[in-house]
């Protein structure tokens, strides 16, 4: 039987990122995606809905908000050197508080969707899938079914390592300001279930790029003119995981160690 272990044939890493909507990609993994790129491993993207059901400011000039959050996905993931992205076209669930569509994404089987994701990427040898953690980071109905069917998809094709993006809680909390409110123990993971991270300011620098072309999603009290990225940086400057299985030495390229953490993001100037 002839090993598929990019190891031993000498070829890069292939990695499958599952995202719920666009910006999530950015936001949560858009360091990783860089420092991959940078370790010549090849990434794939995999973002399940269009992020229909969100709010925007902007005058979209006749496109839908769906329409124009892909677009917006497709120009951060350029700026990330992501090999290839595919929109899976669920519908967006909304909300944990809003009406959810009869056909929305979190209510389709976990099973079927790994199914027809293995499917779609049967051309490709992928070693690695980074899912979301078992909160789905800080709850949202999508999010905790792309922790489901990173899951499935890790049942279904066996071979592939299991990594979850999360935020670290107890940094979190730590903060004096944050977007997600009280912090308990249904949002993300704690410090001491952590495993790895990835940070650094050449990372974050494409990672604030990949942001910018997210337009219809900056908040609206946010300075285009005069940005401030220093909060960014405190808040998520650092990514985090929770490996499901052991990921390779040569994995080291890209995902650190938890226990090495400094303590701190690094600071924005």
């Amino acid at each position: 039987m002839t090993s598929n272990d990019p190891v031993e044939n000498d070829r890069p890493f292939t990695v499958l990122f599952l995202h719920a909507h666009p910006d999530d990609e950015s936001i949560l993994t858009g360091a990783t995606l860089a420092k991959a790129a940078d370790a010549r491993w090849r990434t794939l993207v995999a973002i399940a809905t269009d992020g229909d059901a969100g709010v925007t400011a902007l005058d979209l000039h006749g496109q839908t908000l769906g329409e124009r959050r892909r677009d917006e996905a497709a120009a951060a993931l350029a700026t990330l050197n992501v090999a290839r992205v595919e929109f899976l076209g669920y519908t967006d669930s909304g909300m944990v508080d809003e009406p959810t569509a009869a056909d929305a994404f979190s209510t389709i089987d976990a099973t079927s969707i790994a199914a027809s994701v293995a499917d779609l990427f049967g051309d490709e040898s992928i070693d690695i899938i980074v899912g979301y953690d078992r909160n789905g980071q800080y709850g949202h109905p999508d999010h905790h079914h792309v922790h489901r069917v990173g899951r499935a998809l890790r049942d279904l094709w066996g071979h592939a390592k299991l990594i979850e993006s999360t935020y670290h809680r107890d940094y979190l909390a730590s903060l004096p300001e944050h977007p997600y409110g009280e912090v308990g123990e249904d949002f993300a993971i704690a410090a001491h279930e952590l495993t790895h991270f990835v940070e650094g300011n050449t990372y974050f620098a494409q990672k604030v790029e990949a942001l910018k072309h997210h337009a219809s999603q900056v908040p609206d009290d946010f300075d285009t003119d005069s940005p401030d990225f220093g909060p960014l940086a405190a808040m998520f400057g650092t990514e985090w995981y929770v490996a499901l299985d052991d990921l390779p030495d040569a994995a080291l390229a890209v995902f650190d160690r938890a226990h090495t953490w400094s303590g701190a993001p690094p600071q924005w100037v």
